[in-house]
């Protein structure tokens, strides 16, 4: 008896058996690209920059680094840069540094020495860090093969990458964790300076558990990967970049390290970027990447040509900093605020305003200091009922730090009754935690919005 013949596949079937193997392909790839100690493909760098790739700095297949360094020729040393990538300490590769880390320090003439580490998958802390420590030694080590002054090498990292920057600039040699080089500056990407932080407790992440887990003596492992444990007088300066929403690592860290720094006598500073999360959009960035390398210009990292050109394009670009990313901060502390005082939230409200805010309404009460000023809103929320709205127009910065918003403050009115219109100008300034509310200026009346 003959086969049976196979049954004919239909188109509908054919694309189905098709999408099928792509699938498969796709996660055959995406486990490739996830294991640990196969090297990515070298990133594609523009012309002028030369790049050698996957450098091994240690024996271990994910301990290498690229070196990247422009390639016109210069009188003088240059200065260097040390760059982790973020991840948790669990994923992610150097060649995601490349657009927002890389590019702007070789633009301004850097060489880069950008990292690759072991994550948990190929092992767990105190790894990451051991690696962070071996990689900088052998960049120091090789300062004068790329024309780097080693006086003038700094250090940088986002999120995880920050924490591995700060300890790289930190650590001492007698924490046992990797040999020690002396570092220029730190520039802290949004890092990790409490490791137990993470473990336990309401801040707590489960990447930072699968890269320290469970383990004997695993509260001291955490306290010496902690770069708070080693604030001492004579560090590096420091710049720590953070947005003030960031909820994976708490925006606390970073004050209560830069607070901890300039109690030791430590020159540190804190860049808080409004409205931002853990890093930052494309509209952030150029903020961001005007005040570390004018923090680095300051320090003397960038060479005298480099840091005038800078200074320059730093007086052009200050008030720019107050940009599209502030105005949108701005205009969300306003309506917190009128979400905050609808809600008769106390709490809320007080956290919007500076200790020395005041506000004057348009009866001709005038409230100085905050707790006048909380317990006036609320007491006015209560008694004259009404929903509030405030309609931002305007936002004006009268310096990087300080704005105005002109809006169109209406009070709905009760049982048939008008509603009341007045003109409400909020003075914010910039603080630690963000943009705050210095000042409020209520004014009747407002006319009716033009039509649109």
């Amino acid at each position: 008896m003959g086969r049976r013949p196979a049954p004919l596949e239909t188109a509908g079937t054919k694309i189905e058996r098709m999408a099928c193997h792509r699938k498969r392909l796709s996660l055959f790839l995406l486990a490739c690209a996830a294991c640990p100690g196969q090297a990515p493909p070298p990133v594609t760098v523009p012309d002028g920059i030369a790049l050698e790739a996957n450098i091994a700095y240690d024996r271990f297949p994910d301990t290498r680094l690229d070196v990247l360094y422009p390639k016109a020729p210069s009188k003088e040393k240059r200065p260097g840069v040390i760059m982790f990538h973020g991840g948790g300490w669990i994923r992610s590769t150097k060649e995601t540094m490349m657009r927002s880390f890389c590019l702007p320090y070789l633009e301004r003439g850097f060489v880069v020495a950008n990292v690759e580490y072991r994550v948990a998958g190929a092992a767990p802390a105190p790894a990451a860090v051991n690696d962070a420590l071996h990689a900088a030694k052998w960049f120091f080590d090789r300062a004068a093969k790329y024309h780097v002054d080693p006086a003038r090498i700094a250090v940088t990292g986002a999120s995880a990458g920050g924490h591995l920057a700060l300890m790289v600039g930190m650590t001492p040699a007698s924490a046992g964790l990797g040999p020690a080089i002396p570092i220029a500056a730190i520039v802290n990407g949004y890092g990790v300076t409490d490791v137990a932080d993470l473990l336990d407790g309401p801040h707590r992440q489960s990447f930072a558990v699968e890269w320290l887990p469970e383990q004997t003596g695993r509260s001291d492992l955490a306290r010496r990967l902690s770069p708070l444990t080693y604030v001492r007088q004579g560090l590096p300066p420091t710049l720590t970049v953070q947005g003030e929403n960031d909820r994976t690592v708490p925006y606390e860290q970073g004050v209560r390290l830069t607070a901890a720094l300039k109690q030791a006598g430590v020159d540190a500073e804190m860049m808080t970027v409004p409205g931002a999360g853990h890093g930052f959009s494309q509209e952030q960035w150029p903020a961001v990447h005007a005040r570390i390398f004018d923090f680095l210009a300051r320090r003397g990292i960038l060479a005298e040509a480099q840091a005038e050109a800078h200074a320059e394009a730093h007086a052009e670009t200050q008030a720019a900093a107050a940009n599209a990313g502030d105005e949108a901060a701005v205009k969300d502390v306003v309506a917190r605020y009128v979400d905050a005082r609808g809600r008769q939230d106390a709490k809320a409200t007080e956290a919007l305003f500076t200790a020395d805010a005041d506000q004057l309404v348009s009866s001709g009460e005038w409230r100085t200091g905050r707790d006048a000023v909380v317990r006036g809103t609320m007491a006015s929320s209560e008694t004259s009922g009404g929903k509030r709205t405030i309609t931002v127009e305007t936002v004006r910065f009268v310096t990087p730090d300080a704005a105005l918003a002109d809006g169109r403050y209406e009070i709905a009115g009760l049982a048939g009754a008008p509603p009341r219109r007045m003109w409400s100008t909020f003075l914010l300034a910039r603080t630690p935690q963000g943009w705050r509310i210095a000042a409020i200026r209520n004014m009747l009346p407002a006319p009716p919005a033009p039509p649109k």
